[in-house]
């Protein structure tokens, strides 16, 4: 029973057994966690120890080396010596990780059980893929170790750890607002996910997990909102950078973004069927918060010229037929689809003429407020929730002949800025002196 310092340059070097049907070799890492190896080349990791509750001295299997896992990774030794921990833990606990799920100390429904109920309530409910896609992702990921366990185990103080360990894991992004903390949205999504996977399970279970959400004992960052916005007295040479873009499929989405204040994935997957022509308006069938979120809007002078533009042009700037797509892309797999990103790398490997897309939509609410928009309009208008903060909100329901007056009035403004801008004035205050 060799003892190495298991790595994967180590695992291709493991000598297969002739002379015996296994060999293992332990971790001087953790103790307790090792590998056995087959006269059929197969390496699979494992752990050792004592059951704390019976004393008994168990071997628990982990995995194949780079076998699949459930969340879609291979079985490697970092993943394997992670979950080594765990089982270790386990077994300290009083826990056999061998025994049936019914045996085990603290056994009951499972995080994973959780995760799955909230999915499928995700798509009853007909949530955006997208939305879909980023709960499973980072619920694979940062759950992991946690998947197969007892929501029981899962307890407040060890979610206050969860909370802080995302943090201290996640890379420094560009175009964040420095007044929040590294990694701050991830972790307290993360933990959002945690609390909507119980919710979902307890409901399921008709209460059996207790009246106490275990993600309640997490005290989540205040997230504060990028106020950055282009001034109006930067607009012109925000659109003289947009014109030397390569792309014209990006530069007709940046601008598209800006005259009609979209975020960036509803303006990025708008398809022709979506536009009426005739009445000069646009559906949008699936944005942020889903099909019960759908909305129409009026489309001004500028985002129409754009998008005729892209059904006439579209095929001679991609190279081919764009598949019905107002921005249309090509996929690693040479597939036809959304563009990817409406930004564009230059030579230093930074983004222009904006670093985040939501600039654009931030630019268009606060020339839309210049211009006298009302609130309301604003809101209908750019698919924000408003409702929630002002109970007549739900009374008025806006004529479209009204809201293309705003949309108008809106591409108005910032046209002009772009060809007229004016330098901000600022008032000349006169200070008395203090005798």
């Amino acid at each position: 029973m060799a003892k190495v310092k298991l790595n994967e340059h180590t695992m291709k070097t493991l000598r297969i057994p002739t002379d015996a049907a296994q060999a293992y070799y332990w971790d001087k890492e953790v103790t307790g966690f090792g590998v056995v190896a087959g006269r059929t080349g197969l390496k699979t990791f494992m752990v050792r120890g004592r059951v704390a509750a019976t004393g008994e001295r168990i071997k628990a299997k982990i995995g194949a080396h780079l076998a699949p896992r459930d969340d879609k990774h291979v079985w490697t030794v970092e993943l394997a010596r992670e979950r080594a921990k765990v089982l270790l833990g386990q077994m300290a606990a009083g826990t056999n990780p061998n025994a049936p799920a019914g045996e085990r100390a603290g056994s009951g429904p499972t995080v994973r059980e959780g995760v799955e109920t909230h999915l499928a309530k995700m798509r009853k409910k007909g949530r955006s893929e997208r939305s879909i896609g980023t709960f499973k992702h980072e619920t694979n990921k940062y759950l992991a170790d946690w998947l197969d366990r007892p929501f029981a185990e899962l307890t407040g103080a060890k979610l206050i750890e969860l909370h802080q360990q995302v943090k201290d894991q996640a890379a420094k992004r560009k175009g964040t607002n420095p007044a929040n903390d590294k990694g701050a949205p991830l972790a307290n999504r993360v933990i959002a996910h945690v609390s909507a996977s119980w919710r979902s399970l307890n409901k399921k279970l008709e209460g059996k997990l207790g009246s106490w959400n275990p993600a309640s004992a997490v005290d989540r960052d205040i997230i504060r909102p990028s106020r950055e916005r282009i001034q109006d007295e930067e607009l012109p040479d925000y659109a003289a950078r947009v014109a030397t873009m390569r792309s014209a499929i990006k530069r007709d989405g940046l601008m598209m973004a800006l005259f009609t204040g979209l975020r960036s994935e509803d303006v990025r997957t708008l398809r022709y069927e979506q536009v009426d022509w005739d009445d000069e308006t646009l559906h949008l069938p699936n944005p942020k918060g889903g099909p019960d979120a759908a909305f129409t809007i009026p489309l001004s002078k500028t985002p129409l010229q754009i998008l005729r533009r892209r059904k006439d042009d579209n095929a001679k700037d991609l190279g081919r037929a764009d598949g019905g797509w107002c921005f249309p892309g090509i996929d690693l797999k040479d597939a036809v689809g959304p563009i990817a990103d409406l930004r564009q790398a230059d030579k230093k490997d930074q983004r222009f003429p904006v670093e985040d897309v939501h600039t654009l939509r931030r630019t268009w609410e606060s020339i839309a407020n210049d211009e006298g928009i009302s609130e309301l309009d604003q809101h209908v208008l750019s698919n924000h929730s408003f409702g929630a903060h002002n109970v007549n909100a739900t009374y008025i329901s806006q004529h479209i002949g009204h809201l293309a007056k705003c949309a108008d009035k809106i591409d108005a403004g910032i046209t002009r800025r772009i060809k007229n801008p004016q330098p901000r004035k600022r008032k000349q205050r006169h200070l008395r002196a203090v005798a």
